[in-house]
């Protein structure tokens, strides 16, 4: 299978990976290169870009064996084997946005995850080994080993993890704040003079008189996923409240109240570039968003006069957009809900899909009566019972009374479960078909909630856009990782999309915080959840996500991944 990726990114140490290499990272004049996603994932994880896509589709059979890939058994090697150190020990911390952990102190051996800039971790107090590495190979908590160098440092007060080392909140569905460009935007890589910002931005003084006028409206936020309170296990645990939390610019754009020029960016910038472009130290951009994109920010200022007090948000790879281009989203508050005891529910179970609400009805021998009428959304209990009438499918609820099954996405108490279904063994059933995943503990289903597949439905993944069926593994988990397509008249890009989990080739399980339409097919073949289920699911499956790691890998230091069945 073969995956798109943009690859303009700082070219270090491209030489000693060979001509194959130098070729794929653009070494060689090269924007795009064309290569299999698992192989360039371990190669230069973090500073590639997904997007859903996959060639083979393998047969649903709930009898197979588990995928064919990311087995989570790493290849055989000699490993060395060091003490976990102390939580309370020494540290280091990230300064890149990927800082791959190895399963050994050897660049040589496995890729087991990574942090991103300004995570901090536990290590070893001194250097393991210096093998390839001047600075030296850190055992770190709970496993593998991090090389001192160029995208980690001893030294906690680092300049670039000061600058951006706002860590994404783990315990909110959104685990940054996000925003869409409203318009064509540079990313601006220091303050911008007035006459800089005219150079750059086409018609600004139209732009400004029109965002000064709607400005409120334009960036008024909605009640989202953050406002929705969880319990310890991520569940939603109260409804979602009337209005929105009253918050200032700052704090919609990732700031904390302070709208001061960030030390690295007065009179300057005085950090090097970290994300994957290719820009000299004199430019004034790098690049600029199209309308639509999704972007992650993690702080906003008003600069001064001299760049027309014009505020700024600083995005997670410390670029600036003017927020006059943004329009800040708050994620869908939507939520599936856990099943078992406690919460009094079971499969079968329902959730409205249609709008308008699922009309109730009471069916005789003879007649078919409107009884009334159930809202948008709501969970609906099931019997498991269907009777077909003039044409149209009804289900049935506990109380007797019936609803079109047009009018829910129902998901099923299977009739037979696949072999591994047995003890604690975690697995996810999806339904393209009803749109509906659960996850289940053996034979026990824990938790159901909407999803949106592939747009085309139950297609060819090879020819159109739709989601693979058969059985797989998650193979990797990111907290935040960025997507784009570059697909003639599909083309998007959405940075730092939360809760991540690969599962085979280019197609993941991923919050979708751009809509609201779960329950419906949509995307180019991905898995799309709300970001309280995608969190939901990224915590509950494997392999575990150690603390203060961004990304990690199903491999045989944080074990297998929890499998993934998708049929229609």
């Amino acid at each position: 299978m073969n995956q798109r990726f943009e690859l303009s990114e700082i070219r270090s140490n491209c030489r000693k990976l060979g001509p194959w290499a130098e070729y794929l990272l653009g070494c060689q004049p090269m924007r795009h290169a064309l290569l299999n996603l698992r192989t360039l994932a371990l190669l230069v994880v973090g500073t590639t870009i997904f997007a859903c896509g996959g060639e083979e589709e393998a047969a649903p059979d709930p009898e197979a064996t588990v995928a064919e890939e990311g087995d989570g058994q790493a290849p055989a090697e000699d490993r060395i084997e060091t003490p976990m150190p102390p939580e309370d020990g020494p540290k280091l911390v990230a300064t890149s946005l990927a800082t791959v952990i190895y399963s050994q102190p050897s660049s040589n051996s496995e890729k087991i995850g990574y942090l991103r800039v300004g995570e901090v971790v536990a290590r070893s107090k001194t250097a393991i080994s210096y093998d390839g590495c001047e600075h030296g190979w850190y055992r770190i908590r709970p496993v593998g080993y991090v090389c001192i160098g160029d995208k980690a440092s001893t030294y906690l007060q680092h300049p670039i993890a000061r600058a951006l080392g706002k860590l994404p909140d783990l315990s909110k569905p959104l685990p940054y704040r996000y925003a869409f460009a409203r318009a064509i935007a540079p990313n601006y890589l220091r303050v911008p003079t007035k006459a800089e910002q005219h150079q750059y931005e086409f018609q600004l003084d139209k732009h400004l008189r029109s965002y000064n006028k709607l400005k409120d409206s334009w960036q008024a936020i909605d009640v989202g996923a953050n406002d929705i309170p969880l319990d310890e296990n991520g569940v939603a645990s109260g409804p979602a409240p009337s209005e929105p939390p009253h918050t200032d610019l700052s704090t919609v754009f990732g700031g904390d109240g302070n709208d001061m020029v960030p030390w690295w960016l007065d009179g300057g910038r005085k950090i090097p570039h970290l994300a994957a472009y290719k820009a000299p130290q004199y430019a004034v951009i790098a690049g600029r968003v199209k309308r639509f994109t999704g972007v992650a920010v993690i702080g906003t200022f008003v600069p001064g006069e001299g760049a027309q007090q014009r505020r700024m948000a600083i995005t997670a790879d410390g670029r600036l957009i003017p927020v006059s281009k943004l329009k800040p989203n708050t994620g869908s508050t939507w939520h599936g809900v856990a099943l078992g005891q406690k919460s009094g529910l079971s499969l079968p179970l329902g959730f409205v899909t249609n709008r308008s609400g699922a009309a109730v009805f009471e069916l005789s021998d003879t007649e078919t009566k409107r009884v009334g009428e159930i809202p948008f959304r709501t969970t609906i209990n099931l019997n498991g019972k269907v009777r077909n009438r003039q044409g149209k499918r009804f289900v049935q609820l506990h109380n007797d009374t019936w609803v079109l099954s047009d009018d829910a996405a129902i998901a099923a108490l299977p009739s037979k479960l696949p072999a591994f279904a047995k003890g604690q063994q975690k697995w996810i059933d999806l339904s393209i078909v009803s749109q509906t995943m659960v996850a289940w503990e053996g034979r026990t289903p824990v938790y159901v909630t909407m999803v949106s597949t592939g747009k085309d439905g139950l297609g060819d993944p090879k020819t159109s856009h739709s989601t693979p069926r058969g059985t797989f593994r998650i193979r990797e988990k990111h907290v935040t990782t960025t997507m784009d397509s570059t697909d003639v008249g599909h083309e998007f890009e959405l940075r730092d999309v939360p809760w991540v989990q690969y599962f085979h080739h280019g197609y993941a399980i991923h919050a979708a915080y751009w809509h609201d339409d779960y329950g419906k097919v949509r995307s180019h073949g991905c898995v799309n959840l709300s970001p309280i289920d995608a969190r939901f699911f990224f915590f509950w499956a494997t392999p575990t996500l150690p603390t203060a790691w961004h990304g990690a890998y199903a491999s045989r230091d944080l074990g297998e991944g929890t499998i993934v069945y998708i049929h229609p």
